[in-house]
């Protein structure tokens, strides 16, 4: 799902991207891309180390996405990769870094909330089918492997 809502906003925000910063279309295209999977990264971690707390708050708007650690961690890794992979000038990527993160946690969280999602529900669709075993190894080992 986060996938699909991502591939479904990408054409608006990447057209945001070479309006608002001057990005050309390919690089525009591509730091959507990265901003994906910067983000699904960070959520794979958050989740695994059973750390999904920050994120569930910006998800259910209790949080602005740059109020979350997790969102912010996402952001930095982002713009270093806007400026290393992408050749973004770090002035621009640093505009950019916050900008699209954002707005892609804004869209998922309006589909968490028209939905009323739960957290299984958001982790399951964020990682996929090896949620399961992500989070359980993360809470086996934290629990005293009740969950192996």
């Amino acid at each position: 799902m986060f996938t699909d809502i991502i591939n479904n906003m990408k054409g608006q925000l990447t057209g945001e991207l070479q309006s608002k910063y001057n990005l050309e279309p390919e690089k525009a295209n591509k730091s959507v891309d990265l901003a994906k999977d910067n983000l699904m990264d960070e959520m794979k971690n958050r989740a695994s180390s059973g750390d999904f707390g920050g994120i569930m708050d910006v998800l259910k708007g209790n949080k602005g996405a740059t109020e979350s650690t997790a969102v912010n961690s996402a952001i930095q890794r982002y713009v270093g990769d806007l400026t290393t992979k992408l050749g973004i000038p770090t002035s621009i990527a640093n505009q950019v870094g916050p900008f699209v993160m954002t707005f892609i946690m804004n869209r998922f969280s309006s589909k968490v909330t028209s939905e009323g999602m739960g957290q299984s529900d958001i982790m399951s669709s964020l990682i996929g089918g090896g949620i399961k075993d992500s989070v359980t190894k993360g809470l086996g080992g934290k629990l005293g492997g009740m969950f192996k």
